[in-house]
C-alpha cells in the first residue's frame, strides 16, 4: 500500500515507500497496533491521533540514510548500525516541519522510539517514564511487527517466539506495563499473521 493518508503525512509515507517498500509497510502495521494497544493503555482519542501519525512515520528518518545501509541484505555492522540509529533524529526533525498543531510531540514520539526502558536506548537515553507513553507503546508494537515480518537478515520468527523474546525484555526494553497490556491485547485478539 502506497501512502495511506492524505496530506503531508500521506506524501511522506509514498515517499518512503519508493524508497524502501518495506520500512513503509511496516509503519502502517505498526500504526494499527498501536492505536489499539493505546486504547488498552486508556490514551484518550485527542493523543491517538498524535500517535497514529507518530506511528506511520516513525521511521520517516530512513528517508536520509544511504542505500548501502539501508538496503544491505545482511546484519549491519557497528559503523553501519550508528549511522541506521540516526534515523530518530532525523525523523524527529522531519516530523518538526509538519503543519500541525501537534508536531512537536510527533517529533517527540518519533524521536524517542528506540529509547529502552532501562535507559540503555538511543538517540537520548531517557529511561522509565521519562519516554514518552506514545514513544513506549511504538516501541513495544515497532518489536513485534520486525521479529514477526521477514527481513533480508532475519527470518520471521512466530506470534509465540516473538513474545518469548519480549517478554525477556519486559522492563529492559520495554516498559512492563505497555507490554502485559500488549500481550493481553495480542491475546484476546490472536497473533497478526503477515509475510510482509
Amino acid at each position: 500500500m502506497i501512502g495511506g493518508s492524505s496530506g503531508p503525512r500521506g506524501a511522506l509515507s509514498t515517499a518512503l515507500y519508493l524508497r524502501d517498500p518495506y520500512t513503509q509497510e511496516h509503519g502502517g502495521r505498526v500504526e494499527l497496533l498501536c492505536v489499539a494497544l493505546a486504547r488498552c493503555c486508556g490514551t484518550d482519542e485527542a493523543e491517538i491521533g498524535t500517535l497514529r501519525a507518530a506511528a506511520r512515520l516513525h521511521d520517516i528518518g530512513k528517508i536520509g540514510i544511504p542505500d548501502h545501509v539501508l538496503l544491505k541484505p545482511g546484519r549491519l555492522d557497528a559503523s553501519e548500525l550508528e549511522i541506521m540509529r540516526r534515523h530518530a533524529g532525523a525523523g524527529a526533525r522531519i516530523c518538526e516541519q509538519l503543519d500541525r498543531a501537534d508536531a512537536a510531540m510527533l517529533a517527540r514520539l518519533v524521536r524517542h522510539h528506540h529509547e529502552w526502558f532501562d535507559g540503555s536506548g538511543y538517540p537520548d537515553g531517557l529511561g522509565g517514564e521519562d519516554i514518552p507513553l506514545g514513544a513506549r507503546i511504538i516501541g513495544v508494537v515497532d518489536s513485534y511487527d520486525a521479529m514477526t515480518s521477514q527481513r533480508p537478515y532475519q527470518p520471521r520468527r512466530t506470534h509465540a517466539e516473538a513474545m518469548e523474546i519480549m517478554h525477556g525484555e519486559r522492563g529492559i526494553k520495554s516498559d512492563p506495563s505497555v507490554f502485559d497490556r500488549f500481550a493481553r491485547m495480542m491475546e484476546a485478539q490472536g497473533p497478526r499473521d503477515h509475510s510482509g
